[in-house]
């Protein structure tokens, strides 16, 4: 059955019911779940899956509250939670548990399947899943017979009302679970133990005690209960009891108490301080490399000698071409300084050529673009000697030559009549 995330509205409520710290069953709780499995879309699912995945917890605690919460379910949901248990989901968590559980779970679920297959599921075809899995189990040889006697005892008058039978199973359930927890816990820990008193009454069998063994601590560890030992950092400790897997028993000077498994190792040697560093040895000095040099003969050389070269051959490599390889390979920083350069040169002259090929169309098209014309003299003109007269009251000056006209001071009577060298007529 898949299990579902914190998601689930069932999951908190779930994990509290069936919490390993609880000394007794928290029955306000577990109503409270009931109640809800029918108001909640999906509801009834939800909240199998929820106490199925607590029945599979290592804690065989944790496994016997989720099958008391299961139960309750049972008896107090209806059909709608009956329809989900008798699901081939359910069944396969039921095999699984009964094939690998904690021994005082796998009586627990026996009873519980032997309790719905011959009261609440024995009346409805619907239900006969959980009968048939009854039938089947007994057929292969599961043994139901020391609980049996438990049902006969427990089993209430024909006579009796359903109600009131429901009421005493509940009680007879309440008073086991409280003397179980009793039992397991009689110093009121927090940490169940796998070897205490089972449901149907009777003990597994001790362990065989052992000596206790030595581990060191690996973190300090700071007690937060009364029944939880305080150690720091190196010390030694003694083993008292490591059948759980997460919580050991163990004292030192301090006392004895209950300690994370995972805070201590079976090493007991103490780390060591760090090596002193030695001093690095002298390193005798390489004679000193020849300069390097770009060298395009050599360069061609070890090309041509490679290329006549026949991997296919088997023929070992002459002995001075790995030298030359080498040699080639340490010029290929020069080469790379020499293209950078010779680059910075070409883009130099890259960028002059242009600037002279526009420099030359400029002078070209200044040389095509013809002169402007040059200034002509001046004009003059004649002012009147005397008064502001208007240029446009003046009458007309007579051409000279012209009768009445006024010949000018400095030209000769003859010019201002005839042409020079020439008679009047």
């Amino acid at each position: 059955m898949p299990f579902l995330g914190n998601n689930s509205p069932f999951q908190q409520d779930v994990d509290k019911a069936t919490s390993e710290r609880n000394t007794s069953e928290d029955w306000a709780l577990i109503l409270d779940i009931c109640d809800r499995v029918g108001t909640v879309p999906g509801g009834p699912r939800d909240c199998l899956q929820c106490i199925t995945r607590r029945m599979n917890h290592t804690i065989p605690q944790v496994a016997l509250q989720a099958l008391v919460l299961l139960d309750a379910c049972v008896k107090n949901c209806g059909k709608i939670f009956h329809l989900e248990v008798c699901s081939r989901e359910f069944e396969s968590e039921c095999k699984k548990l009964l094939s690998k559980g904690h021994p005082r779970v796998v009586e627990k679920m026996k009873g519980l399947l032997r309790k719905w297959a011959q009261e609440d599921f024995a009346k409805d075809p619907q239900l006969s899943l959980i009968p048939s899995l009854y039938s089947k189990l007994r057929g292969d040889g599961v043994d139901f017979g020391g609980l049996e006697g438990q049902a006969q005892e427990t089993s209430q008058p024909d006579g009796a009302p359903p109600a009131a039978g429901r009421q005493h199973q509940e009680e007879q359930d309440l008073a086991r679970a409280i003397e179980l927890s009793l039992r397991e816990s009689p110093a009121k820990s927090l940490y169940p133990r796998a070897s205490s008193p089972d449901a149907s009454g009777f003990e597994a069998p001790a362990a065989a005690p052992r000596e206790p063994r030595k581990v060191r601590a690996l973190y300090d560890f700071e007690a937060a209960e009364d029944n939880e030992l305080t150690f720091k950092a190196g010390e030694l400790l003694l083993v008292l009891d490591d059948s759980d897997p997460n919580w050991w028993k163990g004292s030192n000077h301090r006392g004895e108490g209950l300690f994370p498994a995972n805070f201590v190792s079976a090493d007991l040697e103490e780390a060591g301080p760090p090596p002193e560093p030695q001093a690095p040895a002298p390193q005798e000095e390489a004679p000193p490399a020849e300069p390097l040099c770009v060298d395009p003969a050599q360069i061609d050389d070890t090309l041509q000698r490679l290329h006549e070269t026949d991997p296919a051959s088997g023929q070992p490599d002459p002995p001075d071409l790995l030298a030359l390889e080498e040699r080639c390979a340490g010029m290929g920083p020069l080469i790379e300084q020499e293209l950078e350069r010779i680059d910075r040169r070409h883009a130099s002259l890259t960028a002059a050529s242009r600037q002279l090929a526009e420099a030359l169309a400029l002078y070209h098209g200044l040389m095509r673009t013809p002169a402007p014309p040059a200034p002509g003299p001046p004009m003059v003109y004649g002012v009147p000697s005397e008064g502001n007269h208007d240029p446009a009251s003046l009458p007309p000056a007579p051409f000279p030559g012209a009768p009445g006209a006024t010949p000018q001071q400095g030209v000769p009577q003859g010019a201002m009549g005839s042409p020079v060298g020439f008679p009047l007529l």
